[in-house]
């Protein structure tokens, strides 16, 4: 596929947080933002495909913290970020 992937073993005691209900957040070009509760991500990625209409989109899982919304990155690039 041309990516480089790294594997590295992790131990999952080591982890401070774990959120189980993420939503997650389908960014378009075209200031089309959708956030999507209680879903799987392969639910998700079906929802984004069937409504994209061949747009490309940028799938994020929200995380919400107290006083602060943060952004991870799933899926797809932003072709406006420089």
């Amino acid at each position: 596929m041309g990516v480089t992937l790294t594997a590295t073993q992790i131990d999952p005691r080591d982890e401070t947080w774990e959120e189980w209900d993420p939503a997650c957040l389908l960014l378009g070009l075209a200031c089309d933002e959708w956030e999507l509760v209680e879903c799987e991500v392969e639910a998700a990625l079906h929802w984004a495909n069937a409504s994209a209409h061949g747009r490309p989109f940028t799938l994020h899982a929200v995380v919400k913290q107290p006083g602060e919304v943060g952004l991870i990155r799933l899926l797809g690039s932003d072709p406006t970020r420089a």
